[in-house]
């Protein structure tokens, strides 16, 4: 109680200090048990760094989401909703010419590389499905063409990676979402939680992402994300495609379409939609910050020349 009292705290914190760090105790009867003010302080101080009395929390211990990746690139291609196995070679194989052609060494694809309707909460006929091992060996062939062709290859998650993650949550069995990656067989390849990737330093970089809502080039979103991050941005998930400049005419705004075949989804030709139609696209960025876009209707002679 003394000790207490002198250190402005209640008996219960002295209690729970001592206790914790078992403190040498002179031992004068159940009231009278004595400690050194200076160990309590000490034993105070380690269990409560911010105080002794409780009136603040520590801060708990859990993840704090900063490991995103800052990429240093000066030039890299940007493509994303492949949903393998379904997609387009003609568009797959443009990307690889001009990424040759061009010695553009870094890669990186903004969400749903895979498509995972065997996992899809949505009505799907079952002669539209694969077989998943089918997807993880075309997928394969996917990743080893990447390898050949860039020094640095990247992925970071969109909405349908992670089908086999809720599945299997849904079943009551944990594992990492990142861990269907590890079917591939391929240990060169990143792979990044997020979904989005910094590109270059705030203000004259980019910002590449999946975004919950899609997001037209043109749109309000895009404007406010734009103005959110000061930064060009780039959004996948939506499969549009298109190239405007921000209003203050210094950052660009790209939708960089899919590479996803529109012939091969069902959920694409199944039913109509008032959305913009998909246009199969990736785009090339050089001198930082200056994007080139390739689509199914690139004039290719131009340019791989």
């Amino acid at each position: 109680m003394e000790i207490s009292r002198r250190l402005g705290c209640s008996r219960s914190a002295v209690s729970n200090a001592v206790q914790k760090h078992k403190l040498d105790v002179q031992n004068g009867g159940y009231h009278h048990k004595k400690y050194s003010l200076s160990s309590v302080k000490l034993a105070l101080a380690t269990s409560q760094p911010n105080q002794f009395n409780h009136r603040f929390i520590n801060p708990p211990e859990t993840k704090i989401y900063d490991d995103f990746w800052e990429l240093p690139w000066d030039e890299w291609i940007m493509a994303c909703d492949t949903h393998s196995p379904y997609v387009d070679t003609k568009i797959f194989n443009k990307m690889i010419q001009v990424a040759q052609h061009y010695g553009i060494k870094n890669f990186i694809h903004g969400g749903d590389f895979w498509d995972q309707s065997q996992f899809s909460f949505f009505d799907i006929d079952p002669e539209d499905l694969t077989d998943f091992s089918y997807d993880v060996r075309y997928s394969k062939s996917i990743l080893k063409a990447l390898d050949i062709t860039f020094k640095d290859v990247r992925f970071f998650l969109g909405s349908h990676d992670v089908r086999y993650y809720k599945m299997l949550m849904s079943k009551g069995k944990h594992q990492k979402v990142k861990d269907i990656w590890n079917l591939l067989d391929n240990d060169k390849i990143q792979v990044s939680q997020y979904r989005f990737a910094n590109i270059g330093p705030p203000g004259t970089g980019w910002r590449f992402n999946h975004p919950k809502n899609t997001v037209k080039a043109g749109g309000l979103s895009a404007v406010r994300m734009e103005a959110k991050f000061n930064r060009s941005m780039a959004f996948a998930h939506g499969h549009w495609f298109g190239h405007i400049m921000a209003p203050d005419g210094i950052h660009h705004l790209v939708a960089p379409g899919c590479m996803a075949d529109k012939r091969r989804v069902s959920y694409k030709n199944a039913w109509d939609t008032s959305h913009d139609e998909w246009v199969n696209a990736f785009c090339m960025v050089v001198e930082k910050n200056k994007p080139i876009l390739f689509s199914e209707h690139t004039p290719w002679g131009l340019y791989l020349k």
